[in-house]
């Protein structure tokens, strides 16, 4: 018997207010414009080279922050509800190994490309300084979490609440978008993530998978240029 939407969601994701999911959607839309061209504005133009800073701060604001106040505050509902969550262990640590085996080699083919060089890493001083690199690691790991919380968490569970497993591809157009200013490659790459992400959370019902697996492969890439540089 094939799923309705309705039949989709039932037993998936929060029960939130009436209106909640479409108000909740338009707060996330108007997140991701604003973190999407803001991010430098929080840091003095005089600390320029460290402006990837403002950019995880204004994300965690956004993306994590602004969410969990809504969840907590206007709705009265727990976090844990939107995959902030240990969740199903097992279920995300299968998929993120599966998935794994197949992004690795793909982000080391990636990494030998000269347009990847150019973007990669996106603090230059990671580049010569191990501390710059450490610093960056944990600012990653903090933009990370607020991104899969966004799109796996918030965005993936509110959708979920009304139309079940369709949210997966919700979540994804957005997170692909999002994408845009990197290069082409990763844009297309960036489409079978958001599903296979977005897939691992719905099932596991936590985005700690997702968080663990973004971070880990975005932290490779990182490495592997900076280790591994092109010849001319």
């Amino acid at each position: 018997m094939s799923e309705t939407p309705q039949s989709a969601a039932s037993g998936n994701g929060p029960r939130v207010p009436s209106g909640g999911v479409a108000l909740g959607t338009l707060l996330g839309l108007a997140m991701l414009v604003v973190v999407f061209y803001h991010g430098p504005d929080l840091v003095p133009a005089r600390f320029a080279e460290h402006r990837i800073f403002g950019w995880f701060g204004l994300n965690a604001l956004c993306l994590l922050l602004v969410p969990l106040a809504v969840i907590r505050w206007a709705w009265r509902l727990r976090p844990a509800q939107f995959g902030l969550q240990w969740g199903d262990a097992g279920v995300w640590g299968r998929y993120a190994i599966g998935f794994a085996a197949v992004v690795v080699p793909a982000i080391i083919l990636a990494s030998r490309m000269p347009q990847f060089h150019v973007y990669y890493p996106r603090y230059a001083l990671a580049r010569t300084d191990l501390l710059a690199w450490g610093a960056s690691f944990l600012g990653w790991g903090l933009y990370f979490l607020a991104w899969e919380f966004f799109f796996r968490g918030f965005l993936l569970q509110l959708v979920a609440a009304r139309y079940g497993a369709y949210a997966i591809v919700v979540q994804t157009i957005p997170f692909t978008m999002m994408h845009f200013t990197k290069p082409e490659a990763e844009c297309w790459a960036a489409i079978v993530a958001g599903l296979a992400l977005g897939l691992m959370a719905y099932r596991s019902r936590s985005c700690v998978g997702p968080w663990l697996l973004h971070w880990g492969c975005a932290t490779l890439m990182d490495l592997l240029v900076i280790l591994w540089p092109l010849r001319g």
